[in-house]
């Protein structure tokens, strides 16, 4: 969970009391995050159609049969690797977005830092973007909002608390259109090959969402 304090700054809840993980549960996060981490190093490596499950696992130091315990189908695996490389915060630098002072500027800043990295895997991205397009009774419905939601809905709250955002906006509607223009633009991204630059369609989004609820002068 993240909070927003008096001075603007983004957090970590203090010290919520966290389940203990067993010895067990704890050895089958392990092999599922190997798993993950070995087969995209061998789908930069090798490409996807390339890289067989059993070279996935023998890397990921677990029988064959384990992997199919945590990934019914190869697909299942890359598209664990989408949610994980378009869109899951930690892997966002705070840096490159909290330091901006107007509402707008953060949210921005949160798009380039989750956009980062992208370029460099191109093929893989657009291999991800395909596969959750072809298949997308593979996408676990349970984890179809992803954690910048959220984090994009406190970011609206406080420009609102700082009147830089009307007050009758709804926040959970604006997070969610961010939200779905995000990866609408990453789609649009891979589909023209990648002629266009990312940073600058995310920017015209945004700038697009907020001139249509910024708090006139």
């Amino acid at each position: 969970m993240i909070t927003v304090n008096a001075t603007t700054r983004y957090k970590a809840a203090p010290n919520q009391t966290k389940p203990t993980l067993s010895k067990r549960e704890r050895n089958k996060r392990d092999k599922r995050q190997r798993l993950l981490t070995q087969s995209l190093r061998l789908f930069r490596e090798k490409g996807y159609e390339q890289t067989t499950v059993s070279e996935i696992t023998r890397a990921a130091g677990v029988a064959k049969g384990t992997f199919f315990n945590y990934f019914p189908t190869k697909e299942d695996v890359l598209l664990a690797l989408g949610e994980q490389t378009l869109g899951k915060l930690e892997q966002a630098d705070s840096n490159q977005w909290l330091g901006h002072v107007t509402t707008r500027g953060k949210v921005k800043g949160l798009f380039r830092a989750l956009a980062l990295g992208l370029d460099a895997d191109r093929e893989l991205v657009r291999e991800m973007v395909y596969r959750a397009l072809r298949l997308p009774d593979l996408v676990d419905r349970k984890r179809a909002r992803l954690d910048f939601r959220s984090t994009l809905i406190l970011v609206l709250e406080n420009g609102q608390r700082r009147n830089e955002i009307r007050p009758n906006i709804d926040n959970q509607l604006i997070a969610d259109a961010l939200y779905t223009l995000y990866f609408q633009q990453v789609v649009v991204w891979c589909t023209n090959d990648f002629a266009s630059s990312l940073d600058a369609r995310l920017d015209a989004v945004v700038d697009l969402i907020f001139d249509g609820i910024v708090v006139r002068e």
